[in-house]
C-alpha cells in the first residue's frame, strides 16, 4: 500500500506524513501495533522542519490487519490506502476501519 498516510508526527517510520515502514501490523483493536516512537524527535510548535519533509509515497507498505473492518481479508488490509493517526502518548489507530 502506498498510500498510507501517519500523523503521529514522533514516529520513527513517519516521512512527510507517510509511513515509510516496510510492513505494519493493525490489531483487532484498531491500533497500530507497528507505531514506535522515536526518541528525541522535537515535535514542538517553534520547530517545523520535519513537518516539511518531502513525502515519500515510493514505499510499498505490507499492511497486516486482524480488526473486525470492511477492508479486512485473509488478515491482509485490502483498501487503497489508510490514515493512522492518535495520541503520541496513548494509542495509534486505524482511522480507516470500518466495521463489518
Amino acid at each position: 500500500m502506498k498510500d498510507l498516510k501517519c500523523g503521529l508526527r514522533n514516529c520513527r517510520f513517519n516521512k512527510g506524513y507517510c509511513c515509510c515502514a516496510k510492513a505494519i501490523s493493525i490489531a483487532a483493536d484498531t491500533d497500530c501495533e507497528s507505531y514506535a516512537p522515536l526518541a528525541g524527535k522535537n515535535v514542538s510548535l517553534f520547530e517545523a522542519a520535519d513537518d516539511f519533509v518531502k513525502a515519500n509515497y515510493t514505499v510499498d507498505t505490507e499492511v497486516g490487519c486482524s480488526a473486525p473492518c470492511v477492508f479486512q481479508k485473509s488478515n491482509r488490509c485490502a483498501a487503497a490506502g489508510i490514515t493512522v493517526m492518535g495520541d503520541p502518548a496513548a494509542d495509534a489507530l486505524c482511522l480507516t476501519y470500518i466495521k463489518k
